[in-house]
C-alpha cells in the first residue's frame, strides 16, 4: 500500500518536527565546538547521553521499587517512555554533563585532546552495551537508539525537545559574541574584562542540555551528525562568524529535509538518512577548496 506524503507527514509529524528543530540548533552548538577546537566532543558526548539513557533503564526496576516514579508501575514505565521521560532526561543529562565537565577539566591539564576524547568515547560506548545487557529492555533499546529510528517520537517528547532547544537558541542569539570571544581567545577575553568563567559555564550548560535532550529523543547518530557535519561543511563558505552560523544551520535544515525524502523513498532509518545527506554536503566544499588551492 502506497502512503501519500500528506499521510506520512501527518503520521510522523512530531518526529519530523523534532528533527527540524535539532537541525537548526545543533549546528550552532557545533560551531562553538569547532571554534573551541573540541569538535570531537560532538561525537563523544551523545554517546555519554546514550549510556545515561540505557543506564536509566537498567536501574528502573530498583528505582520504581525503592524511590518511586510518580505512581507508575514497572510495566508502565518500561512500555511507555513518554510517561517516564523526565526520569530518562535526568540520566541523559547527568551522564552528558559528567562527561563534558570531565573532558573540560582534563583539557586544562594539557596533553592529547584527541587521546582523551577517544578514550572517553570507548568507555561510553562500552558502558552503553554493558548497561543494555542488564537492562529489562536489553539489546533492543540499544539498537533502536544507535540506528536512529526516531519515527516513534511523540507529542510530549517533541514538546520537551522544542522547549529546551528554543531556550538554547534564544541564549545563543543573545550571547553569541560573548561565547565566541571566550571560546576563541580565553586569555584575551580576560584582558578585555569579559566574564569568561560565566560564559564558559553558560555555554557548557546549553551544550549539555542540547546533547542530553537531543540524544534522549533522537538518538546519538542524528545528534552527533548534526553537531559535527554542518559546521564542517559551512566553514568553506563562511566569510564571517555570522555567515558561519547561518550557513551551518541552513545546511542542517537542508540535510534534514533531503534526509526525510531519502528515508521515506528508500525505506532507510530517518536519523541515519539525515546524517548521510549531511555527509554528502561536505563534497561541494571539498571541491571548492580544491579549485581554490589550484587557483
Amino acid at each position: 500500500m502506497d502512503i501519500s506524503w500528506m499521510d506520512r507527514i501527518e503520521l510522523f509529524r512530531y518526529a519530523l518536527a523534532a528533527a527540524l528543530c535539532a537541525s537548526v540548533v545543533c549546528p550552532l552548538i557545533g560551531v562553538f565546538l569547532f571554534v573551541r577546537r573540541t569538535s570531537f566532543y560532538g561525537i563523544t558526548l551523545p554517546q555519554f547521553a546514550t549510556a545515561g539513557v540505557v543506564f536509566g533503564f537498567a536501574l528502573l526496576p530498583w528505582w520504581v521499587a525503592h524511590v518511586g516514579l510518580g505512581g507508575l508501575d514497572l510495566d508502565t514505565a518500561l512500555s511507555d517512555s513518554h510517561a517516564a521521560m523526565n526520569y530518562h532526561f535526568m540520566w541523559a543529562g547527568a551522564f552528558t554533563f559528567g562527561g563534558l565537565i570531565t573532558l573540560v577539566l582534563l583539557g586544562r591539564r594539557g596533553g592529547s585532546e584527541i587521546g582523551r576524547v577517544a578514550a572517553a568515547f570507548a568507555i561510553a560506548n562500552a558502558a552503553t552495551y554493558l548497561f543494555g545487557r542488564v537492562s529489562p529492555v536489553g539489546k533492543s533499546l540499544v539498537d533502536e537508539l544507535l540506528q536512529g529510528e526516531i519515527l516513534g517520537v511523540g507529542q510530549h517528547e517533541f514538546e520537551t525537545l522544542a522547549t529546551v532547544l528554543g531556550v538554547v537558541l534564544v541564549v545563543v542569539i543573545f550571547f553569541h559574541r560573548d561565547f565566541l570571544i571566550a571560546s576563541f581567545d580565553r586569555d584575551g577575553a580576560r584582558v578585555l574584562g569579559q566574564r569568561v568563567i560565566v560564559f564558559e559555564a553558560l555555554l557548557t550548560t546549553i551544550t549539555g542540555l542540547t546533547i542530553a535532550v537531543g540524544t534522549m529523543t533522537l538518538g546519538p547518530t542524528l545528534v552527533f551528525g548534526l553537531l559535527v557535519l554542518p559546521p564542517l561543511a559551512a566553514r568553506t563558505y563562511a566569510r564571517s562568524m555570522m555567515s558561519f552560523y547561518f550557513a551551518a544551520s541552513a545546511i542542517g535544515v537542508v540535510s534534514t529535509l533531503l534526509g526525510i525524502v531519502a528515508s521515506f523513498e528508500l525505506d532507510l532509518p530517518l536519523g541515519a538518512a539525515i546524517v548521510g545527506v549531511a555527509g554528502l554536503m561536505l563534497v561541494p566544499g571539498l571541491v571548492v577548496s580544491r579549485f581554490a588551492q589550484r587557483a
